[in-house]
């Protein structure tokens, strides 16, 4: 099984690989990751439009809601983010996957590095 984060998600949805994505688990902060990515592609990027950005988050989040969800222990993570360096956010994908004894999937340049000593860890273009 694998436990994808947010960049793993949406460039699966990018990608159209829809079944990889509902096969798959995250926690419940990949709503909100996805939420920022897709208003930052709006506003920032000026990449997608204000219905294309809606519209997706409205897909992506209906496919999110059909993931497993694994609910990471806050002091796990934090613990894990002070000895490891990386962020609260990435630290609670990490612990998640050691935790479920799930591969993680990211797109995340230091999250891959880092994890990859910790859990088999992979991109989404693997999938």
């Amino acid at each position: 099984m694998n436990l994808l984060d947010a960049s793993a998600i949406f460039n699966l949805f990018q990608s159209g690989k829809y079944s990889a994505l509902i096969a798959g688990a995250t926690i419940p902060l990949a709503r909100y990751e996805i939420g920022n990515i897709l208003w930052k592609n709006h506003n920032i990027r000026n990449r997608i439009s204000k219905r294309e950005a809606a519209e997706s988050g409205t897909v992506l989040f209906e496919l999110i809601d059909s993931m497993e969800r694994i609910v990471p222990s806050p002091a796990s993570a934090l613990s894990l983010s002070l000895e490891v360096g990386l962020t609260f956010y990435d630290s609670s994908y990490l612990i998640s996957a050691i935790e479920s004894g799930y591969d993680l999937v990211t797109d995340d340049l230091k999250l891959h590095k880092i994890a990859s000593s910790k859990v088999p860890t992979r991109k989404s273009l693997d999938l």
